[in-house]
């Protein structure tokens, strides 16, 4: 069955079918997709040409590509050298697109990364590679072209680019190059697109372009300068400057411009428009010529600038011609236009030179730049561009603004053309000229500011401030100056006068020129007559209570007498009185001292007794102190004194440091035995002195005091020299006493000695050791007096101590005061008086009562306190005092609550008192049962089962002693009861522990 089935399935039937096989479209296809490739590369085949290059440098095949505006357009196929070997050939496939614009008007460039000065261009060559830039022709209206010759640098803006393309002309390049940038008011606005040579005008031509958005900034009258790098001006008066656009401009370069802000304003810039390139700003600004003509010694040259109230308007260009035969130099300068108003007949140039020599300095500011062109604008005349450059400065018309004087002198010192005027240390004006008409006879013409002269009045004063001065007394001395000018080259100062509305004055006229301030101030005339000026001289002071009050101003001789010419300042006219007297002092030096030191260092004087009568000018002098008129104003009065060597006639009388008058003179009485300082207390002080005013002498320094404490008094540093006397008036309760003309007092040594001379008592001692004059007296260790001096009993033994009490401790001078001399103590047992170490013993007081008393004997020993007025005192009786001292504390439970405060035999010398005094607050803890004991030292219990025990009650009293209370707990039977005044008590030596257990509750005081 299976052999039957597999041969009917071996039989095959072979049909046989007619025409072409499928198997050939195959090929068919494949020969269709090749004519279609072979068809669209001849399509796309782009548009080959060939550009020359220097070199190859960065070129590379296959890879460089051709770009417009970014896009790539084509790429370099093959690279060759030229025929001639000096360029090379690349060639380029072009994208078949721009084969339109192939033509001769087409520019090709290479673009790679360069990094200059000018800046950075071609950044992104860093990471794409070079590539060569095209610029097509976009009008298409060159000739077909494919072969080009490449340029080296890329080519300038077309003038269609939207913007405004102008020429600037100057005479070089300097800095400025391709892209530089181009700043208005220090905001790029523009760049710079290339450069040209013209030939014919041997100018550079720069081709600028001014961004769309910023063209309508740049007017027809617009100026353009170099801006390159940074420019530094500078002088001695203004410092250094530094001037820049930008960082840029400083280092690529740049150019910069800016519009006329006083001329109109002119018509937008058009493109193609010419504009010159100034050097700098400062030339750019320098913009209106104008001629000078120079003297032959000017000294010019180019660049000198010309300078209006130190502003610099303009400079010296270029010398157009130097002629020897006439001696004249014409130069050329460019000036602000702004001043083109003021260029008219009536305008000035001068010649101003810095000089350097002994008189002064003038026009120190330039030293170091040399001279330069003064100019005086005006706009009285013709305008005109030529003037005559004078050599030196020329006077002002008085047309001029400002005011115009001349000041009359007999000696114009230091002065000179060109010194300062000053109102207060302020410069006003200028000395315009110094005229000689005569022997001693100089007019000085001066000109003062217009803003200024409204200072000067009719009565205004000028006085020569040339140089300095030096002024003052003993206390302090003033180095005057106007300015350091007027120390070098002279000066004028002036005042407004003293008088209400003086009025102004006129252009012409005439004031006096003093020759220092101080006779300029000194307005009251005043004239003295001497017997002889051999000791007088021009500016000899008058003085009055030591304050310079006038000085002469001239001297002349006439008939055998000098007649002195003298003014006053006019606060002290009360002075010019008939019965004025005036008199010469002169300092004599000899070993006995001085008798005036003001004349010494000062020099001589003049001074005076200020006395009533009529006004009067004139007066005679003497050259010894006059006696003083009893109708002289003031309150007259006599002072006795040891010694006429502290004040000398003229020194002045203090009260707190206050001048309130003078000593008149000083003479002896009519047997020598005295000496008498007749003074004088002006009328608006005299209600400060009573009969009880005590006067001492101010002269030199008091010291007072000991190492711990001491004082250095002096009424003023002229009080040390020259001479003064003080007072003080001391309250009093007893009425006032009536104060004549005429009445004496006694000139007390210092201040100290008047203060304390309330009471004079005397104290006798036994013992004369710690003893010493100056010693001061105190109760309750506050001063109450001193000792005046001690008296030695030569015949016996001790010392008398005589005394002052103050004002305040009169109440002491009675009967029942005790006094003792008080000395430092130092002991183991304790210190008293520590204090007096370093301030030496004092004399302590315990006051009394009773009548008055100025005699008394003083304690061997301090006296005994047994009770004081305050607190609870309590009297302690024991055997023996053993460490107990006066100030030891009380002790309650180890608080301090009172102290001791005396100690003393018992009145039969078998017991000693120990006086005790508790504080109020603690008073109530006294009792009368209280137990009192010594805590002095401390105690041992020891054995030989219980140790050793050691007990004190403090440190304190373990050292200097003390006493200890305690008060037991009340009963029904013994309540406690509160003790009086004086109370006694016996005073335990040994202590029982069981005290310290009583603890009772007592309420203290609040």
């Amino acid at each position: 069955m299976n052999n039957q089935n597999n041969n009917e399935s071996s039989m095959v039937d072979v049909v046989k079918r007619e025409g072409i096989s499928a198997v050939w479209l195959v090929p068919f296809i494949a020969l269709l997709f090749g004519a279609w490739l072979l068809i669209k590369a001849v399509s796309e085949r782009g548009e080959f040409i060939t550009i020359e290059f220097d070199n190859a440098n960065g070129i590379v095949v296959g890879k460089t590509e051709v770009r417009y505006k970014g896009l790539t357009i084509g790429v370099v196929k093959d690279v060759e050298v030229s025929d001639d070997l000096q360029n090379v050939i690349v060639e380029i496939e072009m994208i078949s697109e721009s084969a339109d614009s192939l033509t001769d008007e087409t520019q090709f460039w290479f673009v790679t990364a360069d990094v200059s000065f000018q800046g950075v261009t071609g950044l992104d060559t860093l990471l794409s590679g070079s590539y060569i830039n095209m610029q097509p022709d976009s009008d298409r209206t060159g000739k077909r072209q494919r072969h080009f010759v490449a340029l080296k640098e890329p080519p300038s803006l077309s003038q269609e680019t939207p913007g405004l393309h102008i020429t600037l002309s100057a005479d070089n390049l300097g800095s400025i190059g391709k892209n530089s940038p181009i700043s208005y008011k220090q905001i790029k606005v523009g760049y710079v697109d290339g450069h040209s040579y013209d030939e014919n005008t041997e100018m550079v031509n720069i081709h600028a372009f001014i961004e769309p958005e910023y063209a309508h900034l740049v007017k027809e009258n617009s100026r353009f300068w170099n801006a390159s790098g940074f420019q530094i001006t500078g002088s001695l008066t203004s410092g250094v400057k530094l001037t820049t656009e930008s960082l840029a401009s400083i280092v690529a370069g740049g150019i910069a411009f800016d519009n006329s802000t006083f001329e109109p304003e002119m018509a937008i810039a058009q493109n193609g428009q010419k504009y010159d390139l100034f050097d700098d700003f400062e030339d750019a600004e320098m913009g209106h010529k104008i001629e000078l003509m120079l003297g032959w010694n000017s000294e010019l040259d180019i660049g000198a600038p010309i300078v209006y109230q130190g502003i610099t308007l303009g400079r010296i260009y270029d010398f157009a011609k130097i002629d020897p035969e006439t001696r004249k130099i014409r130069a050329i300068a460019k000036i602000n236009p702004r001043v083109s108003p003021y260029l008219t007949s009536d305008s000035q140039f001068f010649v101003e030179t810095p000089s350097l020599d002994l008189g002064g300095v003038t026009n120190m500011h330039r030293l170091l730049t040399g001279s330069h062109i003064g100019f005086r604008p005006s706009q009285e005349g013709t305008p005109q561009l030529k003037f005559k450059v004078y050599g030196q400065k020329p006077p002002y018309h008085y047309s001029e603004p400002g005011l115009h004087l001349v000041l009359e002198s007999s000696d114009v010192q230091s002065l000179r053309r060109g010194a300062a005027i000053f109102y207060k240390q302020q410069q006003v004006g200028t000395v315009q000229a110094i005229e000689n008409i005569g022997p001693n006879q100089f007019l000085v013409h001066i000109h003062v500011r217009e803003d200024y002269q409204s200072y000067v009045t009719k009565d205004s004063r000028f006085w020569n401030a040339s140089g300095f001065k030096v002024t003052g007394g003993l206390q302090a001395f003033d180095v005057e100056a106007q300015s350091i000018q007027s120390i070098l080259k002279g000066g004028i100062a002036f005042d407004e006068g003293k008088k209400a509305n003086a009025g102004s004055p006129e252009n012409g006229d005439r004031f006096t020129l003093f020759e220092r301030k101080e006779f300029a101030e000194q307005r009251l005339p005043l004239e003295l007559v001497v017997a002889t000026a051999k000791d007088v001289r021009k500016g000899t002071r008058i003085m009055y209570r030591g304050e310079e009050i006038g000085s002469i101003h001239a001297i002349t001789h006439q008939g055998g007498r000098a007649y002195l010419t003298a003014g006053l300042l006019p606060q002290f006219e009360f002075v010019l009185r008939d019965q004025t007297q005036f008199w010469l002092v002169q300092a004599n030096v000899s070993l006995n001292g001085l008798t005036d030191t003001e004349a010494l260092f000062g020099g001589d004087y003049f001074t005076l007794n200020a006395g009533a009568g009529d006004p009067a000018n004139s007066f005679a002098a003497t050259l010894t102190p006059p006696a003083k008129h009893h109708s002289a104003d003031g309150l007259q009065l006599k002072i006795s004194a040891q010694s006429g060597s502290v004040v000398n006639p003229g020194s002045p009388i203090s009260y707190r440091g206050i001048s309130v008058g003078q000593v008149d003179n000083v003479s002896l009485d009519s047997d020598g035995s005295d000496v008498f300082i007749n003074i004088t207390i002006d009328d608006k002080y005299r209600h400060l002195v009573s009969a009880y005013s005590r006067f001492y002498n101010a002269s030199g320094v008091t010291v007072s005091g000991s190492f711990a404490n001491f004082t250095m008094k002096t009424e003023s540093a002229d009080a040390v020299l020259t001479g003064g006397i003080s007072f003080f008036t001391p309250e009093q309760s007893n009425g006032d006493t009536p104060l004549n003309e005429g009445d004496l007092f006694t000139l007390f040594d210092n201040v100290e000695h008047a203060r304390n001379a309330g009471v004079a008592i005397t104290i006798d001692f036994n013992e004369v050791a710690g003893l010493r004059s100056s010693m001061k007296i105190k109760y309750k260790d506050q001063p109450i007096g001193i000792v005046e001096r001690l008296v030695f009993n030569e015949e016996t033994y001790g010392a008398q101590a005589i005394a002052y009490l103050k004002d305040t401790g009169r109440g002491f001078a009675v009967e029942g005061t005790k006094f003792w001399l008080t000395e430092p103590e130092l002991g183991l047992v304790g210190s008293r008086n520590v204090g007096a170490i370093l301030g030496g013993g004092y004399i302590s007081v315990l006051p009394g009562s009773g009548q008055t008393k100025t005699e008394f004997k003083a304690e061997d020993s301090a006296p005994v306190v047994e009770q004081l007025p305050y607190g609870l005192n309590v009297k302690l009786t024991t055997d023996r005092l053993g460490s107990v001292r006066i100030g030891n504390p009380v002790l309650y439970r180890q608080i301090k609550v009172g102290q001791v405060i005396g100690v003393d035999l018992g009145d039969a010398a078998n017991t000693v008192n120990i006086f005790v005094n508790i504080q109020d607050r603690y008073a109530n803890l006294v009792k009368t049962r209280s137990v009192f004991w010594n805590t002095s030292g401390l105690s041992i219990d020891a054995g030989i089962f219980s140790g050793v025990q050691i007990d004190s009650e403090s440190v304190e009293t373990m050292l200097s002693g003390g006493v200890a209370f305690a008060t037991p707990e009340p009963t029904e039977d013994e309540p406690l009861i509160t003790v009086d005044q004086g109370h006694g008590f016996t005073l335990q030596q040994e202590f029982d522990s069981e005290w310290y257990e009583w603890a009772p509750e007592i309420e203290l005081e609040k």
